[in-house]
């Protein structure tokens, strides 16, 4: 099929037409003024295209112009999108970083034992080779209920005021870091992820490319089936946002949400200073 019968066929798509006696001139016309684009050569003076556009034919043959543009803009898009992202570039990017801001939130159990959605907070130290976190701090509809400092482990429950002071601390399962991103592409391709699809974006606020990563353990994992859906900024190969469901097919709604993910070298030990509220029952363990 040559350009011109592509171009005959997008008419009929779009339920446009012609007079038959012309068409084929219109469209010799359009295909020469393509030609002239490619060639970076101005196709008509600024004159000229006055005088064109009160022709009968300026509708139609605007309109053929309109369908090679878009045409063209979708082949561009395609080229530039493709190339995008790659877990490796996101694996590097990562591994800069030693400290983050998770932002959204979580599930919880509410006092008839019904899960719900409550806004949280949690900030993240590990230490120097990412391999185990070391400080945290989880804020719960803006009240502090943990707080981790590298030594000791305070957690705070407001409905009863009491404070459970322990050691020592383990590594969240859900850090997000370069180990995590490690542990996926290893999980990948020894097959215990049995779903690994990658799609690319735009985010509609910020107006950047995102590249969209989804993938799901089964039965095979050490404490059950899970799903995850992760979003990556395309310019900083970063983790931006991610939703997590304990199923492997992201049915119902998410166990957590990170909205929102900021990354630091480092924060200060200040932040990870436990103040035991007023009245508070402390229990050492």
């Amino acid at each position: 099929m040559n350009s011109a019968d592509k171009i005959k066929q997008y008419f009929k798509k779009a339920e446009l037409s012609i007079n038959p006696e012309t068409d084929e001139r219109v469209f010799t016309d359009v295909l020469r003024a393509r030609q002239k684009i490619k060639e970076n050569r101005p196709v008509i003076p600024v004159n000229t295209w006055r005088i064109i556009m009160k022709s009968p034919l300026a509708k139609v043959t605007a309109a053929a112009a309109l369908v090679i543009v878009c045409v063209i803009g979708v082949f561009l898009f395609s080229r530039t999108s493709g190339a995008a992202w790659a877990i490796e570039q996101s694996i590097e990017a990562l591994s800069k970083y030693n400290a983050v801001l998770i932002e959204g939130s979580e599930s919880f159990l509410d006092e008839d034992g019904q899960l719900q959605m409550r806004t949280s907070k949690t900030w993240w130290v590990t230490n120097e080779d990412q391999t185990r976190v070391i400080k945290e701090r989880t804020d719960i509809d803006g009240v502090t209920i943990l707080i981790a400092n590298g030594q000791e482990t305070w957690r705070y429950d407001p409905q009863t005021n009491t404070v459970i002071k322990n050691r020592p601390y383990g590594m969240p399962e859900g850090w997000i870091g370069s180990r995590l991103l490690e542990q996926l592409k290893t999980f990948h391709e020894s097959g215990l992820i049995t779903k690994w699809e990658v799609t690319y974006g735009e985010d509609p606020v910020m107006n950047k490319q995102r590249a969209y990563l989804t993938v799901a353990w089964l039965d095979k994992r050490y404490n059950g089936p899970r799903s995850m859906w992760f979003e990556f900024d395309v310019e900083s190969k970063l983790v931006v946002s991610l939703k997590q469901w304990e199923n492997a097919n992201w049915e119902g709604p998410p166990r957590a949400v990170s909205e929102k993910i900021t990354y630091y070298e480092n924060l200060p030990d200040s932040h990870f200073e436990f103040e035991i509220p007023e009245g508070a029952t402390v229990i050492e363990e």
